[in-house]
């Protein structure tokens, strides 16, 4: 019988069936790995229907941000056990995790004895941070050209993860909007705030993605893909 009962969420299937066979194949403790999950919110629907010892998740997923993720498992579940097992080691990052009320934190291109290290550690309630997290530096989106001419040019690839972090939650939610061709006036009207605060987070969106018009920066989201996927409404 297992000693731990674990659930996986991470959006890459191959991943998963690794970590999935990885854990199970250790002796002492026993991990079962009861559920797995392709998507944040699916992670976060099972463990309120089911109890885990603890959750080894990525945190970037296309249908939540990071902080709503973390905080929807402390709502579901106060007492399992987060360990984050990421590909983003940024402090800053690791730092907001932390504050969220995860347990563990580990970088992908660690060894598996640093996971199960870490895994020991949070069950004797301990925090664990692996010991190859270091700050990543982002790479700068400036460019002396319009940002459009300028990602085309550049062909290195660009993290939609990581530029999503360099905007707060209501620059997301306006963003989302402008990309729905919405006005100053139609986006402070659905938010209940002044025109101008609309424009002063419309001007503050394009100096952090370093675009200078409207069509720029809705041809930056579209290139980049960096909104959260909102669930398609289901036919009845």
């Amino acid at each position: 019988m297992a000693d731990y009962k674990i659930a996986i969420a991470d959006e890459h299937e191959m991943f998963l069936e690794g970590l999935k066979n990885l854990l199970e194949a250790n002796e002492y403790p026993g991990y079962k790995v009861a559920a797995t999950s392709k998507s944040g919110k699916d992670l976060i629907s099972q463990i309120g229907n089911e109890d885990f010892d603890a959750l080894i998740f990525e945190i970037n997923f296309v249908d939540i941000e990071p902080e709503d993720l973390i905080k929807g498992i402390r709502k579901a579940n106060r007492n399992v056990k987060l360990f984050v097992l990421s590909a983003y080691g940024d402090m800053n990052l690791v730092k907001k995790c932390f504050r969220l009320g995860v347990d563990g934190y580990l970088l992908k291109s660690s060894s598996s004895k640093a996971l199960f290290s870490g895994l020991d550690t949070i069950f004797r309630d301990d925090i664990y941070i692996g010991e190859n997290l270091k700050v990543s530096p982002v790479k700068s989106i400036s460019d002396n050209n319009s940002s459009t001419e300028s990602f085309e040019k550049k062909k290195y690839p660009y993290d939609r993860f990581l530029i999503r972090q360099k905007l707060t939650r209501r620059e997301k939610e306006i963003l989302r909007f402008i990309n729905e061709g919405m006005s100053n006036r139609a986006i402070a009207k659905e938010l209940y705030i002044s025109d101008h605060t609309v424009g002063v987070h419309r001007k503050h969106i394009m100096k952090k993605l370093n675009v200078n018009s409207t069509a720029d920066l809705i041809s930056f989201v579209s290139e980049f893909d960096i909104l959260i996927k909102e669930e398609e409404p289901v036919d009845v």
